[in-house]
């Protein structure tokens, strides 16, 4: 059965009115009329569906226009407030909430090749922890490992899934947190006497100590990281270059710029691509740490299998998707390629060690 135009009108006017007597219901009731064209457009005539059409650009127009020389008042503001929010000029803190629980935005390449390379490292890390966890754990130093290795788990998981929605800060924040802890599981591994310190109740020891810095030093690596660097100024420490990927200019008025405050993610695909490539690094320091730290209570073979697997394939992922590009482009990728450079030697120690010792490599494909 056709809806007709006063059918549509009906339906439409009824919510309008509910609309005009309570501000605090216009989005919601604007919002049934826009749901209840869209969803009935092709049972609806022409009159109808072009007057749908048209009440999307003019009612909020019309109420806008109708306010101007209403006196300030909080009901104006609310009206003002929902009108904005018609043209996605205003949120509600719902629909952020419910965004993060939706699929991800218009599928992006690199997130589509990006994800399963990510999720065949992330559950290797599982595996081996698995492993790990089938001898009993001792003393403060190997609690603090197996837990601090066991969060980052989440906070990968958090990145990555942050990453995909386009929430970039937000996901350099979790990567942040991953090279904190495992520079903390490098040095109770190495120093396990500073677990101990890590675990007291001196908080000012605590601090001087155990900074990252501190850590850093310890661990003999160099005071300035990086990686660790880029990752507190993107997501961490609201800086000015973090702000401006936040920003957009929108146009100049009265010789004045304008601009917008991003929210609800960045709009930029080079920034989604950047922190994808960054998670995908990041889940394999993370697997490198683990096989490290847990040698003696893993197949040594088995885990070096692995990591040469992943490795192979997470470097083929960023050469395609990210280096080459980027080269192309004219833009500096010796970075990432260090990067990666680096955790090959990494991988060609542990299977020097592996010679070395006269253990078997041939083993199964790892799942």
């Amino acid at each position: 059965m056709a809806i007709t135009l006063k059918d549509f009108q009906a339906f439409a006017q009824e919510r309008m009115n509910e609309a005009i007597a309570n501000p605090d219901q216009f989005r919601d009731r604007f919002k049934e009329i826009v749901d209840f064209g869209i969803a009935n457009e092709a049972l609806m005539d022409a009159e109808a569906n072009a007057h749908f059409d048209n009440l999307l650009k003019i009612i909020p127009n019309m109420f806008e226009i109708g306010l101007r020389n209403v006196p300030d008042s909080p009901d104006k503001r609310k009206m003002l407030r929902a009108i904005a929010g018609t043209r996605r000029e205003h949120h509600r803190s719902r629909d952020l909430l419910e965004r993060l629980g939706m699929p991800y935005p218009v599928p992006r390449p690199i997130v589509e090749a990006g994800r399963p390379i990510f999720l065949e490292a992330h559950q290797s890390i599982l595996d081996l922890l698995w492993d790990a966890t089938r001898q009993s754990q001792a003393g403060a130093a190997q609690f603090a490992i197996l837990g601090l290795l066991y969060w980052t788990v989440d906070e990968l998981t958090a990145a990555f899934y942050l990453a995909e929605r386009r929430y970039t800060t937000q996901a350099y924040n979790h990567l942040r947190t991953v090279h904190d802890l495992l520079d903390k599981v490098q040095l109770f591994f190495r120093h396990p006497q500073w677990a101990d310190v890590w675990g007291g109740d001196d908080k000012q020891q605590i601090i001087k100590e155990l900074s990252p810095r501190a850590i850093r030093k310890k661990l003999g690596k160099p005071k300035f990281d990086p990686v660790y660097g880029f990752f507190t100024e993107l997501g961490t420490h609201g800086t000015f270059r973090a702000l401006r990927k936040r920003v957009t200019q929108t146009g100049k008025k009265d010789g004045r710029t304008q601009v917008a405050m991003r929210i609800g993610g960045t709009p930029w695909e080079s920034e989604v691509d950047m922190v994808i490539a960054c998670c995908i690094m990041t889940v394999l320091s993370t697997l490198i740490t683990i096989g490290q730290v847990y040698e003696t209570r893993l197949h040594t073979a088995e885990v070096v299998a692995i990591l040469r697997s992943r490795l192979e394939s997470n470097i083929a992922f960023l050469q395609e998707y990210f280096v080459d590009p980027r080269v192309k482009a004219g833009i500096d990728a010796s970075a990432l390629t260090e990067g990666y450079k680096k955790l090959m030697l990494m991988l060609e120690e542990m299977e020097n060690f592996v010679k070395s010792a006269g253990v078997a490599t041939a083993v199964p494909d790892s799942p």
